[in-house]
Protein backbone atom coordinates (compact mmCIF):
# COMPACT_ATOMS: atom_id res chain seq x y z
CA UNK A 1 0.00 0.00 0.00
CA UNK A 2 1.51 3.53 -0.85
CA UNK A 3 1.54 6.40 1.41
CA UNK A 4 -1.29 8.07 -0.60
CA UNK A 5 -3.32 5.05 -0.55
CA UNK A 6 -2.69 4.38 3.35
CA UNK A 7 -3.50 8.10 3.62
CA UNK A 8 -6.70 8.08 2.23
CA UNK A 9 -7.86 4.79 3.97
CA UNK A 10 -6.97 6.84 7.32
CA UNK A 11 -9.11 9.45 6.36
CA UNK A 12 -11.90 7.15 5.75
CA UNK A 13 -11.80 5.57 9.06
CA UNK A 14 -12.19 8.93 10.58
CA UNK A 15 -14.82 10.08 8.55
CA UNK A 16 -16.54 6.96 9.33
CA UNK A 17 -16.01 7.03 12.71
CA UNK A 18 -17.18 11.20 12.76
CA UNK A 19 -20.08 10.05 10.86
CA UNK A 20 -21.55 7.49 13.99
CA UNK A 21 -20.11 10.45 16.21
CA UNK A 22 -22.47 13.00 15.12
CA UNK A 23 -25.10 10.68 14.55
CA UNK A 24 -25.10 9.38 18.13
CA UNK A 25 -25.41 13.20 19.45
CA UNK A 26 -27.38 14.28 16.68
CA UNK A 27 -30.43 11.16 17.86
CA UNK A 28 -29.42 11.74 21.56
CA UNK A 29 -30.28 15.88 20.78
CA UNK A 30 -33.47 15.36 18.97
CA UNK A 31 -35.13 12.98 21.55
CA UNK A 32 -33.75 15.04 24.71
CA UNK A 33 -37.12 14.50 26.56
CA UNK A 34 -36.49 10.71 26.85
CA UNK A 35 -32.59 10.67 26.13
CA UNK A 36 -31.86 11.79 29.21
CA UNK A 37 -32.91 11.24 33.55
CA UNK A 38 -34.20 8.48 35.33
CA UNK A 39 -36.48 7.01 32.66
CA UNK A 40 -34.78 6.78 29.36
CA UNK A 41 -34.95 5.18 25.87
CA UNK A 42 -31.54 6.64 24.38
CA UNK A 43 -32.29 5.50 20.98
CA UNK A 44 -28.90 6.75 20.19
CA UNK A 45 -27.41 3.55 22.00
CA UNK A 46 -28.33 1.45 18.59
CA UNK A 47 -25.18 2.71 17.48
CA UNK A 48 -23.51 0.63 20.35
CA UNK A 49 -24.13 -2.49 17.85
CA UNK A 50 -21.84 -1.43 15.61
CA UNK A 51 -18.57 -2.24 17.81
CA UNK A 52 -20.02 -6.15 16.22
CA UNK A 53 -19.34 -4.58 12.69
CA UNK A 54 -15.80 -2.52 13.00
CA UNK A 55 -14.30 -2.09 16.37
CA UNK A 56 -13.49 1.57 14.97
CA UNK A 57 -17.07 2.30 16.57
CA UNK A 58 -16.23 1.70 19.96
CA UNK A 59 -14.27 5.26 19.96
CA UNK A 60 -17.29 7.00 17.78
CA UNK A 61 -19.91 5.88 20.15
CA UNK A 62 -18.05 6.21 23.38
CA UNK A 63 -16.79 9.97 21.90
CA UNK A 64 -20.90 10.46 21.24
CA UNK A 65 -21.85 9.42 24.75
CA UNK A 66 -19.29 11.89 26.07
CA UNK A 67 -20.32 14.72 23.98
CA UNK A 68 -24.03 14.31 24.19
CA UNK A 69 -23.94 14.19 28.39
CA UNK A 70 -22.39 17.49 28.09
CA UNK A 71 -25.85 18.63 27.89
CA UNK A 72 -27.44 16.50 30.85
CA UNK A 73 -25.22 16.76 34.44
CA UNK A 74 -22.06 18.40 32.92
CA UNK A 75 -18.41 16.93 33.43
CA UNK A 76 -19.12 14.40 35.94
CA UNK A 77 -21.94 12.47 33.50
CA UNK A 78 -19.45 12.89 30.75
CA UNK A 79 -17.20 10.99 32.26
CA UNK A 80 -19.21 8.61 33.85
CA UNK A 81 -21.03 7.78 30.86
CA UNK A 82 -18.07 7.47 28.21
CA UNK A 83 -16.24 5.77 30.87
CA UNK A 84 -18.95 3.07 31.75
CA UNK A 85 -19.89 3.21 28.01
CA UNK A 86 -16.06 2.05 26.81
CA UNK A 87 -15.75 -0.44 29.63
CA UNK A 88 -18.76 -2.36 28.73
CA UNK A 89 -18.43 -2.04 24.92
CA UNK A 90 -15.22 -3.97 25.59
CA UNK A 91 -16.23 -5.91 27.73
CA UNK A 92 -18.97 -7.21 25.02
CA UNK A 93 -16.68 -7.62 22.44
CA UNK A 94 -14.36 -9.97 24.82
CA UNK A 95 -16.90 -12.23 25.81
CA UNK A 96 -18.59 -12.07 22.40
CA UNK A 97 -15.39 -12.28 20.67
CA UNK A 98 -16.15 -16.09 19.41
CA UNK A 99 -19.69 -16.00 18.40
CA UNK A 100 -20.67 -16.02 14.99
CA UNK A 101 -24.49 -15.32 15.56
CA UNK A 102 -25.00 -11.59 15.34
CA UNK A 103 -28.25 -12.00 16.96
CA UNK A 104 -26.54 -13.53 19.88
CA UNK A 105 -23.82 -11.11 20.10
CA UNK A 106 -26.04 -8.18 20.38
CA UNK A 107 -28.14 -9.95 22.86
CA UNK A 108 -25.48 -10.35 25.00
CA UNK A 109 -24.24 -6.70 24.31
CA UNK A 110 -27.61 -5.33 25.03
CA UNK A 111 -27.78 -6.98 28.31
CA UNK A 112 -24.66 -5.70 29.11
CA UNK A 113 -25.11 -2.27 28.20
CA UNK A 114 -28.23 -2.57 30.72
CA UNK A 115 -26.44 -3.99 33.17
CA UNK A 116 -24.08 -0.64 32.87
CA UNK A 117 -26.79 1.56 33.89
CA UNK A 118 -25.88 0.55 37.61
CA UNK A 119 -23.33 3.30 37.33
CA UNK A 120 -25.19 5.83 36.62
CA UNK A 121 -27.78 5.44 39.09
CA UNK A 122 -25.06 5.55 41.64
CA UNK A 123 -24.13 8.59 39.44
CA UNK A 124 -27.54 9.81 39.70
CA UNK A 125 -27.77 9.08 43.47
CA UNK A 126 -24.72 10.21 44.90
CA UNK A 127 -25.14 13.48 43.10
CA UNK A 128 -28.57 13.69 44.50
CA UNK A 129 -30.53 13.83 41.50
CA UNK A 130 -33.40 11.51 41.80
CA UNK A 131 -35.10 10.97 45.06
CA UNK A 132 -35.99 7.72 44.23
CA UNK A 133 -34.33 4.78 45.44
CA UNK A 134 -31.02 3.40 43.81
CA UNK A 135 -32.66 0.16 42.47
CA UNK A 136 -35.91 2.09 40.62
CA UNK A 137 -33.12 4.16 39.01
CA UNK A 138 -30.99 1.23 37.89
CA UNK A 139 -34.43 -1.04 36.92
CA UNK A 140 -36.26 1.96 34.92
CA UNK A 141 -32.84 2.57 32.71
CA UNK A 142 -31.61 -1.32 32.35
CA UNK A 143 -35.04 -1.36 31.03
CA UNK A 144 -35.36 1.70 28.34
CA UNK A 145 -31.51 1.02 27.28
CA UNK A 146 -32.83 -2.93 26.84
CA UNK A 147 -35.08 -1.85 24.90
CA UNK A 148 -32.94 0.95 22.57
CA UNK A 149 -30.84 -1.66 22.23
CA UNK A 150 -32.42 -4.74 21.53
CA UNK A 151 -34.58 -2.64 18.71
CA UNK A 152 -31.21 -1.19 17.77
CA UNK A 153 -29.84 -4.52 16.65
CA UNK A 154 -32.86 -5.06 14.47
CA UNK A 155 -31.96 -1.14 13.16
CA UNK A 156 -28.28 -2.21 12.69
CA UNK A 157 -28.90 -5.68 10.99
CA UNK A 158 -31.05 -3.94 8.54
CA UNK A 159 -28.93 -1.49 7.78
CA UNK A 160 -25.46 -4.08 7.37
CA UNK A 161 -27.97 -6.12 4.96
CA UNK A 162 -27.74 -2.88 3.00
CA UNK A 163 -24.17 -1.37 3.75
CA UNK A 164 -21.13 -3.15 4.21
CA UNK A 165 -20.50 -2.15 7.86
CA UNK A 166 -17.16 -3.95 8.45
CA UNK A 167 -15.11 -1.48 5.50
Amino acid sequence: MNAQSKEHAQISELVKSAIVTGLYVTLTLCFAPISYGMIQLRLSEMFNQLVHYNKRYLWAVTLGVFIANAYSFGPIDMVVGSLATLIFLSLSLLITKHIQDMRKKQLITSLLMATSMFTIAFELKILELDDHSFWLIFLTMAIGEFISMFLGGFIIRFIANQVDLTQ
